[in-house]
């Protein structure tokens, strides 16, 4: 069986083509051995959006990444700040924050190989139109989405630490624009697929990131006792 839109082969009854990432199973076609030569009994398939969106797009993978670890930083923020208050406060703030950074960095690659292996995308991907398509074309389970992540975690985002990170960072967007695939999507077998983000999402994407750094700064300047009081007496039922 060949893809329609590439020529290329691709395996039965999968969903999305792991080369160029059309969608298939829309398709109701009888194919022959030549990949150019397709006997449709549909009408013609209409030109995917994909087609003219550029694939090679390291700043949208990059900013749908932030958006994922941004989000999981603030859920998780919310929810320590409830349940160890004084880990918050000004003299365990430094060390906090190194610690913070670094567990949601690593919580993220088991985080997102869940959400990969049930859903096939996460919340940033979703947002910037990022379809990973693994080579059965079908959701990766477990082991395969998290092997990517972890890779992620490891070759891409350099465990974290901001001045490997930005050298990790670096290496990778010079690979992604000179080969077309990361090592970690090479390694494992998966393609990315882009399509149009339109407006809405992209301006729903700066208000995100924008509303992140403002109360980044502000959180700073907010004593933690003053919103969630850390003397059982101070809490009136």
């Amino acid at each position: 069986m060949f893809c329609t839109q590439c020529g290329k082969e691709i395996i039965d009854d999968a969903k999305f083509c792991r080369h160029c990432g059309a969608p298939l199973e829309a398709t109701d076609q009888k194919t022959v051995q030549e990949p150019n030569v397709v006997l449709s009994t549909t009408s013609p398939m209409p030109i995917q959006a994909t087609a003219s969106v550029a694939q090679i797009r390291p700043w949208v993978r990059y900013w749908a990444r932030m958006f994922d670890l941004y989000l999981i930083s603030i859920v998780s923020g919310i929810v320590i700040s409830f349940l160890y208050p004084d880990a918050l406060s000004e003299q365990n703030s430094d060390q906090f924050d190194q610690l913070f950074g670094f567990t949601v960095f690593f919580a993220w690659v088991f985080i997102e190989s869940l959400f990969l292996s049930t859903t096939g995308t996460t919340p940033g991907k979703w947002l910037f139109k990022i379809r990973l398509i693994p080579p059965s074309g079908e959701t990766p389970d477990y082991s395969t989405a998290f092997s990517r992540s972890f890779k992620v975690w490891w070759l891409g985002l350099g465990i974290g630490f901001p001045l490997i990170s930005l050298i990790t960072l670096i290496v990778s967007y010079n690979k992604l624009t000179k080969n077309g695939i990361t090592s970690w999507d090479k390694d494992n077998g998966f393609t990315v697929a882009h399509e149009q983000i339109g407006l809405l999402r992209v301006i729903f994407a700066i208000a995100f990131f924008v509303s992140f750094l403002f109360l980044a700064a502000i959180g700073s300047t907010i004593d933690i006792e003053q919103i969630i009081p850390t003397d059982a007496n101070s809490w009136h039922v």
